[in-house]
Formats: structure tokens, C-alpha cells, sequence
């Protein structure tokens, strides 16, 4: 079993990097989505419900980069993620096609 580091150095990078709002949104989303699957009780599958969260994960660091790209604070990745993990997949991607829906019969 390889052994953690000791070295303080290693610790504070870990802190700097998790501490970043754009990491701080990712986790936020992973954990509103677990916590929001396990209260609902509907998914029982353990392999369902990780990927559920990774999913909301990945979908708030894109949040991120587009809050990024819009010039807003940094600090609207945390509230993205918690709102993507309380809305999950499925709500997104509904929201998502309704929108996209709308752009092509405007088009």
C-alpha cells in the first residue's frame, strides 16, 4: 500500500486547488446529487448513483467555463453546482433540449 505524502507542501497544494471556486462548484454539485439521490430513495443501484453525481460533476465544470466566459464572478460555479446537483441529469437535459428546441424553430 503506498504511503500518503507527509510533506506539508503536498497538503497545502491539495487545499489551494480544492479551494478554487471552480473545483469548489464541482464538488458542491457531486454532493447536493448524492445526498439529493440518497434522500429520494428512488435509485438504488450504488453504480447508478456515482454516475449520476459524476455527471452532475462534469456538468458543473461546464457551467463553470461558460460563467467564465461570460465575465461573472467565479463564485457562481458553487450556486451552478448546487443547482445542478439539486436539479440532476435528467432535469438538465430537458431544460437543455426545451431551450435548444426553441432556437431552431426561431431560426
Amino acid at each position: 500500500m503506498p504511503n500518503m505524502p507527509d510533506k506539508p507542501d503536498t497538503w497545502a497544494k491539495l487545499w489551494l486547488a480544492l479551494s478554487n471556486p471552480l473545483m469548489a462548484g464541482v464538488i458542491m454539485a457531486i454532493t447536493v446529487c448524492l445526498l439529493r439521490v440518497i434522500y429520494d430513495g428512488k435509485e438504488t443501484s450504488v453504480r447508478r448513483i456515482i454516475f449520476e453525481a459524476l455527471i452532475c460533476g462534469s456538468l458543473s465544470l461546464v457551467a463553470s467555463s461558460v460563467i467564465e466566459w461570460m465575465a461573472w464572478p467565479s463564485s457562481l460555479s458553487i450556486a451552478a453546482g448546487g443547482t445542478i446537483g439539486f436539479l440532476g441529469v435528467t432535469a438538465i437535459r430537458e431544460l437543455v433540449t426545451r431551450f435548444l428546441g426553441r432556437k431552431a424553430d426561431a431560426a
